[in-house]
């Protein structure tokens, strides 16, 4: 009986894995990301909401 193959990669940790290489957004990223959609969103409530998660992560603007 012929063995199967093993598999091309050792198993991965993802739980170990930084956010960013599992496809997450950092929070500086994500509020960028916000920054560039709040202007477009005409629906109040889900602006309303968006903005105060906007509001509750780091500014991203640089000083200087």
């Amino acid at each position: 009986m012929e063995k199967p193959n093993p598999p091309s990669s050792t198993t991965c940790n993802l739980d170990e894995a930084p956010d960013a290489w599992r496809g997450y957004l950092s929070p500086a990223e994500l509020a960028a990301e916000l920054d560039k959609l709040l202007p477009r969103i005409r629906d109040e409530a889900l602006h309303a909401k968006l903005k105060s998660i906007r509001d509750s992560l780091p500014d991203v603007k640089k000083a200087g």
